[in-house]
């Protein structure tokens, strides 16, 4: 008969063994760290978006430069070097779905960063459904795309959504500047439409009765439509387009007269918009901004001196100072990276699994919080900003000053809108 010592011996060395081989499984699964972090940027460098695309790839450039002049991207205590492959989609849908694939089948990129039009982050992101890879999409984008059915499950618009931009611009107007014999004119098309929808809703809440115009696609000339807005005599009109419509309708409200009958404002303002009017038509617009590099006079001194820190550090590299959408490819750069050292993984699922599980970031507009749709709320959701004076400006690009934030929940779509 064995002893009682040899017995005890014996079953520790039985449960040793069980333990082991318990381990086994899991460090087998442990995913090795690549060599290096390979991200794709894909943006509108050429085409339509050709203003806009290129301040957004240094902002990008500039997120992935930083993590590399730290020693790389941290992954379980070690540091690996990421590298970036750019592509332009030319502004096309069918170009940019090419692009994809060949980030993901000839590149072998890990995460892809990118977009300027909201037409081709939609259709990208009917891409990741099929191939899915971690998408983040740093436009603004398609209400429609953050609908629980549409929205693919490894992608994160960090920009939002227009109808945002529409909202907060129809209840800022009406609560602080009160303001309610309200034009919103804008353009026929998903950008200037979901700013509608945000609008309406706003106005609705609110009882306020606006008029709404709608210019077609492809107009240049907008004399009838402000012509019409003049003999209205609204209080304030909204102008609600992009790209070269966002400078040809500035231009014209300011060359037609109606900039003299009315208040103006634009809903959704970027340096390179701003810039591309003369100083007398910018003068006293009122607009939103994501954010703006100058925010000299606003109460919390945090955000400024984070402001002007990376303004500077962006326009040492780049000898111009950042866009609102350079900043928003910064950060949306910086949060697929965290996703990626979050999961220790380039697995998209276990990305999207970390980020949600760890949604709370730092930025230049205060700490954000991805919501369940995978678009967050900041402390500051947008700047509220008045052109200045040309005698004012000290350069080209000091085009306005920061009066105001707009915070708080209702910035965002309701969750049940969307389907959650």
């Amino acid at each position: 008969m064995r002893s009682k010592g040899t017995q005890i011996r014996g079953l520790f060395s039985l449960i040793l063994t069980l333990l082991i081989c318990i381990s086994l499984p899991a460090v087998a699964l442990s995913e090795a760290p690549p060599k290096e972090i390979k991200v794709g940027l894909i943006f509108g460098l050429t085409g339509a978006a050709s203003p806009v695309g290129p301040v957004q790839l240094d902002g990008a450039k500039l997120a992935i430069d930083e993590i590399n002049a730290a020693g790389g991207l941290d992954w379980g205590g070690k540091k690996i070097p990421v590298t970036y492959v750019v592509k332009d989609d030319e502004t096309k849908p069918d170009v940019a779905i090419r692009r994809f694939r060949e980030l993901i089948n000839e590149e072998k990129v890990h995460v892809i960063v990118g977009q300027t039009f909201a037409s081709i982050t939609a259709a990208l992101n009917k891409q990741v459904k099929r191939y899915p890879i971690a998408y983040f999409p740093v436009n603004v984008v398609a209400l429609k795309m953050f609908s629980k059915e549409e929205m693919a499950p490894t992608t994160f618009a960090v920009h939002g959504c227009a109808y945002s931009a529409g909202y907060a611009s129809a209840a800022y107007i009406i609560n602080k500047l009160k303001l309610k014999k309200i034009v919103f004119f804008g353009p026929a098309y998903a950008f200037g439409q979901d700013q509608w929808r945000g609008a309406k809703d706003a106005f609705k809440k609110y009882g306020i009765k606006a008029e709404y115009l709608e210019s077609p696609v492809g107009t240049t000339d907008y004399t009838s439509y402000l012509t019409k807005i003049m003999a209205m005599k609204p209080d304030i009109v909204m102008l609600a387009h992009w790209g070269t419509d966002a400078i040809n309708v500035l231009k014209q409200a300011y060359e037609t007269g109606l900039k003299k009958k009315t208040k103006i404002w634009f809903n959704w303002m970027t340096n390179v918009f701003g810039s591309g009017v003369p100083p007398e038509a910018l003068e006293n617009v009122y607009s939103l901004m994501s954010w703006y590099y100058d925010l000299s006079g606003f109460p919390d001194k945090e955000i400024v001196e984070q402001g002007r820190a990376f303004a500077e550090k962006f326009s040492r590299v780049y000898g111009y100072p950042p866009d609102p959408y350079s900043a928003m490819a910064y950060i949306g750069t910086k949060e697929a990276l965290r996703g990626i050292s979050l999961a220790q993984s380039t697995d998209p699922f276990k990305i999207a699994k970390a980020i949600m599980s760890n949604p709370t970031f730092d930025s230049m507009k205060g700490k954000g919080v991805w919501r369940k749709d995978h678009q967050p709320i900041f402390k500051y959701n947008a700047f509220v900003v008045v052109g200045k004076k040309a005698s004012e400006r000290k350069g080209k690009w000091d085009l306005v000053r920061v009066i105001d934030a707009y915070t708080g929940e209702d910035y965002l779509p309701p969750l049940e809108s969307l389907g959650y």
